[in-house]
């Protein structure tokens, strides 16, 4: 996997979302670097890291690429922040390699509304027999309109641009397998194992929206999908005192 390890302290995998890596963390890394070990890897198909094999199902092939870089490196146990699809990727690894996980955060944790995951399993249908289908959705005008509407809520931002770049540069496959990876269309509950979970949820995200009744293992910023570049602050002022209780 390509990846990048900055900061001192224990250490923390930084998993991305769907299409854009090293930059959706350049607001954090200042926050949370004086405190953790910051292991930012790129998953696979995604920058610089090697395809995942043809026939494998991308979280599971996703999450064995995060046992085995964690292996490379050394550790023995670290913390794990997921962001957005990058939650669904930490479910999975959390499942595989639980032993090795003190803690977990996900934020904006991709638990998508009924209708949202029946329309993107009808896209998904529809693509696996007209595979141009996904292809027009995830390019073009198309593709940054579901950038503005699903992570700005509509609203202008200059991050829009530099997400569509990085996005539309990925390879389109890569981005269809996550897509199909994806359980229930993203609208099954999570299924973590035993260890402790904190979910960072956006008050005012339409994608992954949050709970009506928090509870206690639910913290809510005032922020939309793009909670990491633009609420870094609350988002580190939430996860910081949850990882200060490792020991």
């Amino acid at each position: 996997m390509s990846v990048q390890v900055e900061g001192q302290g224990p250490p923390l995998l930084l998993v991305h979302g769907f299409g854009i890596s090293f930059n959706i963390w350049s607001s954090l890394l200042p926050r949370l670097s004086p405190h953790f070990t910051l292991v930012i890897p790129e998953l696979p198909g995604i920058g610089s890291s090697d395809l995942p094999p043809a026939r494998a199902h991308y979280l599971q092939a996703a999450a064995h690429a995060l046992r085995d870089l964690r292996r490379e490196l050394g550790f023995s146990q670290w913390n794990v922040l997921g962001y957005s699809s990058g939650s669904r990727v930490a479910e999975a690894y959390l499942n595989l390699d639980a032993q090795a996980v003190q803690r977990a955060i996900l934020l904006c944790p991709l638990k998508a509304p009924l209708h949202a995951a029946w329309g993107l399993r009808l896209a998904l249908w529809l693509d696996s027999h007209w595979s141009r289908t996904g292809d027009f959705i995830l390019s073009g005008s198309r593709l940054d309109f579901l950038i503005r509407l699903l992570a700005f809520n509509l609203r202008p931002h200059p991050l829009s641009a530099v997400w569509m770049r990085e996005i539309s540069a990925c390879r389109r496959e890569i981005l269809k397998r996550t897509l199909r990876s994806l359980p229930a269309g993203a609208g099954r509950p999570f299924q973590l194992p035993n260890v402790p979970v904190l979910m960072v949820w956006g008050k005012h995200d339409w994608i992954s929206v949050p709970p009506r009744r928090p509870g206690p293992h639910d913290c809510l910023v005032n922020a939309n999908h793009s909670a990491p570049v633009t609420a870094a602050g609350q988002v580190a002022d939430a996860i910081l005192p949850f990882l200060s209780l490792v020991e």
